[in-house]
């Protein structure tokens, strides 16, 4: 079969899934909207009311290349469930104090993904949780989805994060910082940025986001397509089926 035959072939696949996501964007538009047009009308009545803030449309062209793109991200993805799992580089997230200071002069130490993997032990990439004893975790930090400057989302919310798309690693670095600054990560989940090249990305297919499990540099399981199939209970199961039910602490 020719590159064009399938190309046609996964376009045709994807094209469902592209236009359902189109119709939630849609609908989400709306919502907002309407709780912005509640929110102005009670703003009417009260002197120290807020409007919200600025709204942005989440089916615009740059919305719809965006979900395109990820469809086409999760379609030629090289993981497979049973495959190897690619190598990709990334590059470390210092998290002292006296390391955070020096990120503007450095930009960190590059390595592998496959660098965290224990040879007994599954690595569950993206992922946290209180089997710390029978596994290891990484999240890797990719280019933003939505970014401030780029194909935004609205939100009511005052204390929204605004982030830019990322145009140096060093910009992406200050980003994942902030993700350190603000969420407790567990001391066991380790944390690396994908490269500027986005090579993690490309190679696991995410996009938005997603999560899987190596074992002996195998994809033992592979997560959906985030966000509507990125599914951590799923990501719980199969450690529960693997290693059995793990005490909650405190």
């Amino acid at each position: 079969m020719g590159t064009l035959s399938v190309d046609l072939l996964v376009t045709l696949q994807i094209l469902p899934g592209f236009f359902s996501n189109c119709l939630f964007l849609a609908l989400y538009d709306s919502v907002v909207l309407l709780k912005r047009v509640v929110s102005l009308l009670s703003c009417c009545g009260s002197a120290s009311g807020s409007s919200g803030g600025e709204w942005h449309r989440t089916l615009t062209s740059a919305g719809l290349r965006s979900v395109w793109n990820s469809f086409l991200l999760d379609a030629y993805k090289q993981v497979k469930l049973g495959g190897e799992a690619p190598n990709s580089k990334v590059v470390k997230v210092p998290d002292t104090p006296s390391r955070r200071r020096s990120v503007g002069s450095r930009t960190g130490d590059e390595c592998h993904l496959l660098d965290f993997e224990s040879s007994d032990r599954p690595l569950v990439v993206n992922f946290g949780s209180e089997f710390s004893d029978v596994a290891d975790f990484l999240l890797v930090y990719i280019e933003e989805a939505h970014p401030s400057d780029g194909w935004a989302l609205s939100t009511m919310e005052s204390h929204a994060f605004q982030v830019k798309k990322h145009r140096s690693l060093e910009e992406r670095m200050l980003a994942a910082h902030r993700l350190l600054e603000h969420f407790a990560l567990p001391p066991q989940c380790h944390l690396v940025a994908d490269c500027m090249d986005n090579n993690a990305n490309v190679a696991y297919g995410v996009s938005n986001e997603r999560v899987c499990i190596v074992q002996k540099k195998k994809i033992a399981y592979l997560g959906g397509k985030g966000p509507f199939f990125y599914h951590l209970k799923d990501v719980r199961r199969w450690l529960e089926q693997t290693y059995g039910k793990r005490q909650r602490a405190g």
